[in-house]
């Protein structure tokens, strides 16, 4: 270093000097790359029947993970299963429900209690939305952040809207204590939730709170209950037909199938 320059540092004063020195870290740090907002999803698959998709980023995983709900236009409003998995989603589920079903919300079912169920259910109740889940899922969502739905469903619930009708059904535990299936027996379709994996599915996931001894037993209970389904939606990835069932008892019973915690970047 010249003497030159020391004596101009003198002259600026060191608390120049750190200034002079931060920017010339900074030019040569390289940027952080700005991730891309997430946005909801919407697909028709039947007369009247959609499925929203919602995204989520987890650590160590470039790839948003998606998830699946269902939307069901009625002659007294929409039905919906499932929130977006976050609240900037969810009112985007709501706005497209308004513009494009010219509808409101009528009400919401929750199909058990986790995070890519119900974590847009503050935007439900902000807008005076109701949401039911089965007494099970209510305890539940009390351990967690998002709030708490009406416990208000059965085991076996039916929910009619016009010629609609939504048939809720707990087949026992599985990818968690709580999950439901719902169906559309008018369409044929068939909402597995979690506890179905998707067609893409090549692991079973999240199993913080599964119960793998009863989980095939759940599966087994929902495929001879709906032998009709043409349609079935998972929880996560791809739909299909009722090979689905099928699917996943073969990720049940597979000694290659490595199962994921939340952590690992799947749901």
């Amino acid at each position: 270093m010249s003497l030159r320059f020391l004596y101009s540092l003198r002259r600026l004063g060191l608390a120049s000097f750190f200034l002079v020195c931060s920017v010339l870290l900074s030019a040569g740090a390289p940027p952080h790359p700005k991730l891309e907002s997430l946005h909801l999803r919407v697909q028709r698959i039947a007369p009247d029947v959609y499925v929203h998709t919602s995204y989520r980023r987890y650590p160590g995983n470039p790839v948003p993970v998606p998830s699946n709900g269902l939307i069901v236009k009625t002659k007294t409003g929409a039905l919906v299963v499932d929130t977006a998995w976050d609240p900037d989603q969810t009112m985007e589920l709501l706005r497209w429900v308004a513009d494009t079903l010219h509808q409101r919300v009528r009400l919401v079912v929750i199909t058990h209690a986790h995070e890519d169920r119900l974590g847009g259910l503050p935007v439900l109740q902000a807008n005076n939305i109701k949401v039911y889940c089965t007494p099970p899922t209510a305890e539940h969502a009390a351990t967690l952040p998002f709030g708490v739905p009406t416990p208000a469903i059965k085991p076996y619930t039916v929910i009619r809207a016009g010629r609609t009708r939504l048939e809720l059904f707990y087949p026992g535990p599985g990818h968690s204590p709580d999950n439901m299936v719902a169906w559309l027996p008018n369409q044929q379709v068939l909402f597995g939730g979690c506890l179905i994996k998707g067609a893409d599915a090549t692991a079973l996931g999240n199993i913080d709170d599964a119960n793998l001894k009863q989980w095939p037993v759940a599966v087994r209970a929902v495929a001879s209950r709906y032998p009709k389904a043409s349609l079935v939606v998972p929880g996560h990835g791809e739909w299909g037909d009722a090979s689905m069932f099928k699917h996943t008892l073969e990720l049940l019973h597979s000694p290659s199938s490595k199962p994921q915690t939340a952590l690992s970047g799947q749901p």
